[in-house]
């Protein structure tokens, strides 16, 4: 009988397939651009970068809300959250950035029933790209 994974273990799965997703939904032969300063690198280089944090879990795994960046954006510039802002009215319409924000300060609860579906969802997408 195969062992039950724990919620941690689920979120960390969760988390693996989510941002395999992002790294390389809009790769072009293994490149992606970061979307705060246009760096070109391979998909494997970079983050899957938040715009509202990891923490709130109502946009943790929404696709509108992470993005491609480099670690130098990522990490030591903190996400660029303003560029990041910027990019993401400019790409799906002004004041989808605020909604996020908005978004993110609900509480959105998952079961592990809903984690296990997003998993099968993100790990699908993965394999059809």
């Amino acid at each position: 009988m195969p062992r039950k994974i724990s919620r941690k273990g689920l979120v960390r799965k969760l988390d693996k397939f989510f941002s395999l997703y992002i790294r390389q939904r809009n790769a072009i032969d293994g490149y992606v651009k970061c979307v705060t300063c246009n760096t070109l690198k391979h998909w494997k280089e970079v983050d899957a970068g938040h715009f509202c944090s990891r923490r709130h879990y109502s946009t943790r795994w929404n696709t509108l809300n992470v993005f491609e960046q480099c670690k130098k954006c990522n990490g030591f510039g903190g996400g660029e959250n303003y560029i990041m802002g910027k990019y993401i009215d400019k790409t799906y319409g002004v004041g989808t950035a605020d909604e996020l924000i908005s978004k993110s300060r609900q509480i959105q609860k998952f079961s592990n029933t809903d984690l296990e579906e997003m998993i099968e969802e993100y790990k699908n997408k993965v394999n059809n790209l």
